[in-house]
């Protein structure tokens, strides 16, 4: 499952300030869950659906096939949430049950064993709060294709079959539907047959996956789509758009073929399925779903060449393939235990990200990985293997992405390239079509490598939070020693240690590269090395493997050899930011080198970024010419830092790159800075943007956020007209987002928080949700309590708890 933030209109949502626990603030423990006891081995799960689209009503039948695991086992207990049961059948008899809306429990009618294999039937209906979704025109959204998508994980299956709903049982499954002729049917595994009956204007897809796997990854999507066909050799590949997308399918979907091979190289364990179709659909509530040779996406994802490279369905879709490995082939016994699925798959993705696109893009990636992992640690700290939730999907955060992706980095920097992947590879074979747990993985290794592990493991999986250095050092020409003094300065407890980590020292001299490998083992630690030279670059961790917060004072002499020299871009990167926290000019001139010069777009951009905060012609001069720039995310991030200049002729530059470019990001940033220059004069510019289409509607949210600069009241108008239902979603999300920033203490703004706490759209509910804790007081405390209570899932129920919070300490002082 994908949760990056690459979607515009999800930043927006979640910058909506959530608070949280700051390390070792005191804070209520969520309660811990277990895995709960298992009953019997599911063998086989087929399905049969009809749905009623108007009523949002599912008709299903469900065959099950289990062996027991328990002796004189006479009563059958399965997950089944909100259903109607019609009957239940075994050996054509029908078998009474008991059912309280949660939990069918099932009179065997005698005693078996576990030998026995038992073949049973549900006949049931249900009108599915979770698991399935309706996608439907209305009077708002008429022209919106109807769809039907399931999304099962984590723990949603039983909303719309009933099933031992948890990821400890491999099986296999089929899925049967019958739906309107012009519609098709997407399922797991193999299409078998496809009927057509002419008097319903029907037919039925019979969907057969014969390898086994979980029960949440069972998936059926349904609806008017449009079919795009690939292949990887003999594995046919299918991309699912809806008739609007098809144009962009090939393009958005045009590395998928690639990246099946490069997983299948790097793990030595061709694609496992027999089939990949990816489908794009409306309203998902996550990026991806990696449902078994059956991804769903959702449709935010289909672009064309004016959003690129800002928008990449290439990382969504290497992500979710990950999985098919990761997560599908091997799957996490517990939830406790999903860094297992998705930290692997973050982690993949970003090694597809370096076998496509280069090292630069692999270093730069886990980077900024790092950097996300530091700022939810500071928001709260936790173990990566944990248990403790309100609902599973709160731990479904950096914790695991990130913070997972980061340990199997710094696994391969300390066993280095070779063993890891053998490792991974022995791994993957060990465990094929299993569920697996840490242990398990960290087994693998040991295996693997012949390395004993468990003190890396027992930090970075058990232990919460991350190394922060403080190092320096000093080089004396008399003796030819370079002394670095290296301080652990985290907050040492219970939860964090003291980390014990090799780690990579490189030293550059006139006519030397040195590496040497020291092991940081304490909060105090002091090493020396002979250099002959003095040294013009010293990098604590060369390669950046180290989840790490660093503060390692170097002069500007020294940073502007590192920016143009070092080999590693995540070194590059962070000596830029370092220079743009300078505060004399000096930094001006290597800053600017780099932005011109710099073959990486990656160090470019944090160049323009950098330069932002000086002032001077060679600055606007360097900003203007970036401007120009071969990559768009460059061109932006320097439109962006023009806007702190006033110079003649600068607002028609920006009014001329608004006009004149393609990219939807440049011209957003282009109407911006001009807006920042110009003041009032651009308001003509900006009335244009405000009725621009594009991608994720980022120019008009644009021309709203400008607008908002010169003339708040006019703003607010807007905003509160793009709030409203029957908008494109995303610009929906920037109104609300406005209407609270000009408006916060505004009645009609807190009536309308109100009304889209209770919006069909789910970002719209959250984000409503996040802003009354954010503006609201007391008054709005029943509401959001009604909020937490009745929302379906647990995304909004924590947001609810959390803006409930911030009121209650913000009127507590």
């Amino acid at each position: 499952m994908h949760r990056k933030s690459f979607l515009l209109f999800l930043v927006l949502v979640f910058a909506a300030a959530i608070s949280y626990a700051q390390p070792g603030q005191q804070r209520k423990l969520p309660p811990a869950h277990h895995a709960p006891n298992r009953e019997f081995d599911m063998l086989n799960v087929s399905l049969s659906f009809k749905f009623n689209m108007q009523k949002k009503e599912l008709f299903g039948t469900a065959v099950e096939k289990i062996v027991p695991l328990r002796e004189h086992y006479d009563t059958l207990h399965l997950d089944a949430v909100d259903m109607t049961i019609d009957k239940v059948l075994m050996n054509n008899k029908e078998l009474g049950y008991r059912y309280d809306g949660e939990t069918l429990s099932i009179g065997l009618g005698r005693n078996y064993g576990l030998k026995d294999t038992l073949t049973y039937t549900i006949v049931y209906s249900t009108f599915p709060k979770k698991g399935i979704f309706f996608v439907e025109p209305d009077s708002a959204y008429p022209n919106r294709t109807p769809q039907v998508w399931s999304q099962s994980e984590m723990e949603d299956a039983r909303y719309w079959f009933p099933c031992h709903d948890y990821p400890d049982d491999f099986m296999t499954s089929s899925v049967t539907a019958t739906v309107p002729e012009n519609w098709v049917v997407i399922s797991n595994g193999l299409l078998e047959k496809v009927t057509t009956d002419r008097k319903d204007k029907t037919k039925t897809f019979h969907w057969v996956e014969s390898k086994t796997h979980v029960i949440y990854l069972i998936s059926i999507v349904a609806g008017e789509f449009s079919v795009v066909r690939d292949h990887y050799g003999n594995i046919p590949i299918y991309y699912y758009v809806a008739p609007e997308y098809a144009k962009y399918a090939k393009l958005d979907f045009s590395h998928t073929p690639d990246i099946l091979r490069f997983y299948s190289d790097v793990t030595h364990y061709p694609y496992p399925w027999q089939k990949l179709a990816l489908s794009a659909v409306s309203d998902f509530t996550f990026g991806g779903m990696e449902n078994v040779s059956a991804i769903t996406l959702t449709d935010q994802t289909m672009h064309g060449i004016d959003a690129e490279p800002q928008v990449s369905t290439t990382d969504l879709v290497s992500h979710e393939t990950a999985h098919q490995w990761f997560g599908d082939l091997l799957t996490c016994r517990s939830w406790a235990n999903a860094w297992l699925n998705e930290g692997f798959a973050t982690y993949f993705e970003a090694l597809y990200g370096e076998h496509a696109f280069g090292e630069d893009h692999f270093n730069y990636e886990m980077y900024r990985d790092h950097e996300e992992v530091v700022g939810a640690d500071k928001m709260e700290r936790r173990p990566t293997v944990y248990n403790r939730y309100y609902s599973t999907v709160d731990l479904f955060g950096p914790d695991i992405y990130q913070r997972g992706a980061s340990i199997l980095h710094m696994l391969r920097g300390i066993v280095g390239k070779d063993l890891f992947f053998k490792a991974i590879q022995h791994y993957v074979h060990e465990f094929q079509h299993q569920n697996v747990d840490s242990h398990d993985f960290i087994d693998a290794v040991e295996e693997a490598t012949g390395y004993d592990l468990g003190w890396f493991f027992n930090e970075w999986l058990y232990k919460g939070g991350h190394p922060i250095f403080d190092v320096s050092y000093s080089y004396d020409a008399g003796s030819h020693r370079l002394t670095m003094n290296v301080e652990q300065t985290q907050r040492v407890d219970s939860l964090t240690p003291v980390y014990k980590m090799p780690v990579d020292i490189y030293i550059v001299t006139p006519s030397q590269k040195i590496t040497k490998k020291v092991w940081v083992d304490s909060l105090s630690n002091t090493y020396t090395f002979e250099v002959a030279q003095k040294p013009l670059m010293v990098n604590f961790d060369e390669g950046d493997y180290l989840l790490k917060e660093l503060d390692f004072k170097k002069s500007v002499a020294e940073l502007a050899y590192q920016i143009k020299n070092d080999p590693d871009a995540a070194g590059r990167v962070w000596a830029a930011q370092q220079l743009g926290r300078e505060k004399g000019n000096e930094a001006v001139a290597p800053l600017i080198s780099g932005l011109k010069d710099n073959t990486f777009w990656g160090v470019r951009l944090e160049c323009a970024r950098a330069l932002s905060g000086f002032t001077g012609d060679s600055v606007e001069a360097a900003l203007k010419a970036a401007a120009m720039d071969k990559d768009p995310r460059v061109q932006a991030a320097a439109i962006q830092g023009l806007a702190n200049f006033k110079s003649k002729g600068l607002g028609k530059l920006l009014e001329n790159l608004y006009k004149t470019r393609r990219n939807y990001f440049v011209r957003a940033a282009a109407i911006q800075s001009l807006v920042k220059v110009e003041g009032r004069k651009a308001k003509p510019m900006v009335e244009n943007a405000l009725k621009q289409d594009s991608y994720n509607q980022v120019i008009r949210s644009a021309g709203l956020a400008s607008l908002a600069e010169i003339d708040s009241a006019e703003a607010y108008k807007v905003a509160v007209k793009f709030s409203r239902y029957g908008e494109p979603h995303s610009l929906r999300l920037q109104g609300i987002s406005e209407m609270v920033r000009l408006g916060p203490g505004n009645e009609e703004t807190i009536n309308l928080l109100k009304k889209y706490a209770s919006d069909p759209y789910i970002w719209a509910r959250m984000m409503a949700i996040n802003s009354l804790g954010t503006v609201g007081d007391q008054s709005v405390i029943p509401l959001l309590q009604q909020r937490e209570k009745i929302e379906n899932d647990g995304r909004l129920k924590a947001a609810a708890r959390q803006a409930i919070d911030r009121i209650e300490k913000r009127d507590n002082g």
